[in-house]
């Protein structure tokens, strides 16, 4: 059995970054990264361009399907977040790497090895401040969601 993680063995990852990523790719392989977006009910109002949206609530169960398909489509980095990335980003980037603990194909153990996994820092919350209003970044943007009347 591989090794427990735990939240100090994550790495966060700036939301300046990531979008430095959506215009030249990520700095490993071929640049290719996915975000997963794993808020549940607070997923409106936006969401990053083309995120796999992997509810919390139920992330255990589809585990597999997620480790699919980063396989199948040779994701270099893989970004999880939430609405803060404080919980449940975290919690689930958690679920992810021990998940693959688990796996006995020779093949997929290899390339789960080299993925790079990050979480947001801030979440979508911080992305939206900065690149809400960027479509080439951003999907469903509802501003209106995300001002505070404070």
């Amino acid at each position: 059995m591989g090794k427990i993680h735990t939240v100090s063995d994550l790495n966060f990852l700036n939301p300046r970054t990531l979008y430095t990523w959506f215009k030249g790719g990520s700095p490993t392989g071929q640049g290719k990264f996915a975000v997963v977006d794993v808020r549940d009910s607070d997923y409106i109002g936006g969401h990053i361009r083309g995120c796999y949206h992997y509810p919390a609530g139920n992330f255990s169960y589809t585990l597999p399907d997620l480790q699919e398909r980063l396989f199948t489509n040779g994701i270099n980095d893989v970004v999880f977040h939430c609405a803060l990335s404080q919980v449940r980003g975290p919690g689930s980037t958690i679920k992810f790497i021990n998940s693959l603990n688990g796996i006995n194909d020779p093949e997929r153990e290899q390339y789960f090895s080299s993925l790079r996994v990050w979480v947001l820092r801030g979440g979508f919350t911080k992305w939206q401040e900065e690149y809400g209003e960027d479509s080439d970044v951003t999907e469903d943007y509802n501003k209106e969601l995300w001002q505070s009347d404070y």
